[in-house]
């Protein structure tokens, strides 16, 4: 019998052009991979602001009133707490999102020392699905109490946030407002509701790729002077404590935690004064923009192209938005004309 000739391996130019191949249908592969999966944490964002839609309708017809962004009750009986209404437009929202009875949890411990705010009442630090869009990062733990991701209106203001009645207020939520459906002059399909923002960053991540969770603690009734100080991705002036930015404490009602304005376009600078004043535009990891539910139950995603008239200009208090079809979005009624957006 002839010997059998041995098989002819793969010379190392050969072996160097399938490993190049494959490398090149995986860098094509993997961005559509990407996409595909935020495309899916898109629509899931997209789908919990539906669903935040859905609990305020529900609660305007049980109460007759959309919650406000900050309301009470007083703590109580908490002698070391003083007379500080706190609650968040959440805590009244959670039986219509399916939170009965952690809503029973919270408001049952009214007046003991365990709802005290700075002792980390365990309550607070619930984790809701609902509330996280899944295209932020996971930030850790930074904070003694709950993160969110979603934001109530104030409207085209960034002055008097937690001192406006329901008739002054510009837009849906204040404090201690209960503005109704019938409020909303400009029409609910005009008007914004809830949107989003980006959680800050983690401990020693406060670097230009984490920015839209930073806040400066400089012009916070200064729109423009805001803008100017974020310089090279980056602010120029001093940044609030990250615990105390918005996306955290969805449980405390102050404005600097959970509320926006639509004065700045979205994915811009907020200069965060906490309580009572702030540029507080919304924010994302989505491309380009962010999702927006307004007054109709619709969720539009905005565009931070979007027109923001003069940011120069002072805020008015009744009237016409000076910041474009953003602002106008922004007031219930300032009787603007509103196209397209």
């Amino acid at each position: 019998m002839k010997p059998s000739k041995s098989q002819r391996g793969f010379t190392l130019i050969e072996l160097l052009v399938v490993i190049a191949i494959i490398a090149i249908l995986i860098a094509l592969l993997l961005p559509a991979v990407q996409q595909a999966r935020e495309a899916a944490r898109r629509s899931t964002c997209k789908n919990n602001l539906k669903q935040m839609g859905l609990a305020l309708h529900n609660y305007h017809s049980t109460h007759g009133m959309f919650p406000a962004s900050r309301i009470g009750p007083y703590q109580s009986t908490c002698t070391t707490c003083g007379p500080d209404s706190r609650f968040s437009t959440y805590v009244p929202l959670l039986p219509y999102l399916d939170q009965a009875p952690l809503y029973e949890q919270i408001t049952g411990n009214l007046g003991s020392t365990s709802y005290v705010w700075n002792t980390g009442f365990s309550a607070y630090k619930t984790k809701l699905a609902i509330i996280m869009c899944p295209s932020d990062v996971d930030t850790g733990d930074i904070t003694t109490l709950g993160q969110h991701n979603y934001l109530f209106s104030v409207g085209d203001q960034y002055s008097n946030l937690e001192t406006n009645s329901s008739g002054a207020l510009r837009g849906v939520f204040g404090f201690r407002t209960s503005v109704r459906m019938r409020d909303i002059i400009d029409g609910t399909s005009n008007t914004a509701m809830v949107s989003e923002c980006v959680r800050p960053p983690g401990a020693g991540s406060l670097t230009p790729a984490n920015t839209f969770g930073t806040n400066s603690t400089s012009n916070t009734t200064n729109p423009s002077a805001c803008r100017a100080s974020f310089v090279n991705g980056a602010f120029t002036t001093g940044l609030l404590d990250r615990n105390r930015s918005l996306g955290t404490r969805w449980t405390d009602g102050r404005a600097g935690y959970i509320n926006f304005n639509t004065i700045l376009p979205p994915n811009s600078p907020v200069c965060n004064g906490q309580t009572t004043s702030g540029i507080l535009p919304p924010s994302s990891r989505h491309v380009g923009g962010v999702h927006l539910l307004m007054g109709d139950g619709a969720v539009r995603f905005i565009s931070e192209n979007i027109d923001t008239g003069n940011i120069a200009a002072s805020q008015v208090t009744s009237g016409k938005s000076p910041y474009g079809i953003w602002g106008a979005l922004g007031s219930k009624n300032g009787g603007e004309t509103v196209g397209e957006f």
